[in-house]
């Protein structure tokens, strides 16, 4: 007989196995850290996911899904470019700081879990549709292509993760008020923009 799922158990499967990959790396835990975590039995484990890559695909996935959506809808609602690259600075890149764990699976799992380079490609459509407007105002970056973008993109991107993931496990003063400064000042020198 099947066993009923509960979306609770599932969630705690989720975010006990996110701590431990973020904390021990994918490799080195184990489905027993994950039954000791959650204190579920493995049966549970093995009930919600058939195996630990199912696991971190689903973390990576899902977490990303719903940043993205939140990300889409909040830039519907606004009409300019620059209002909708101030959304994402202002209010999405700090949501990403606020897992650091998650933070740290995208950067050290999601490549070989996950299909990161689709979720590029998104971030990059989404982004170049924002800055698409502003470079017809710009002298200097009229000829920047998609894939220029995308390269900036993920420089940028990888970057401010990595700055987020230092500025909260390390004592070198590094805050998130910098880091979203920082994008911001780069953003306005680039495209002469005010946000």
């Amino acid at each position: 007989m099947a066993r009923m799922k509960d979306e609770t158990k599932r969630l705690s499967i989720l975010e006990s196995s996110k701590m431990l990959f973020s904390q021990k790396g994918f490799f080195n835990t184990s489905i027993s850290d994950i039954v000791r975590e959650t204190g579920f039995p493995v049966g549970t484990i093995y009930t919600y996911f058939k195996s630990k890559d199912e696991i971190v695909r689903t973390i990576v996935e899902e977490g990303w899904q719903q940043w993205y959506e939140q990300v889409e809808q909040a830039c519907a609602s606004e009409g300019s470019p620059e209002a909708k690259i101030r959304i994402l600075i202002d209010r999405f890149i700090p949501r990403l700081f606020d897992d650091l764990d998650f933070i740290s699976i995208l950067l050290t799992e999601a490549i070989d879990y996950t299909r990161i380079e689709a979720k590029v490609e998104k971030l990059t459509d989404l982004t170049f549709s924002l800055v698409k407007p502003m470079l017809a105002r710009s002298q200097m970056l009229q000829d920047l292509s998609r894939d220029s973008m995308q390269a900036a993109l993920i420089i940028f991107f990888l970057g401010i993760l990595d700055a987020a993931r230092l500025a909260r496990s390390s004592s070198i003063g590094l805050k998130e008020s910098h880091i979203t400064g920082f994008m911001k000042m780069i953003i306005e020198n680039t495209f002469g923009v005010s946000l």
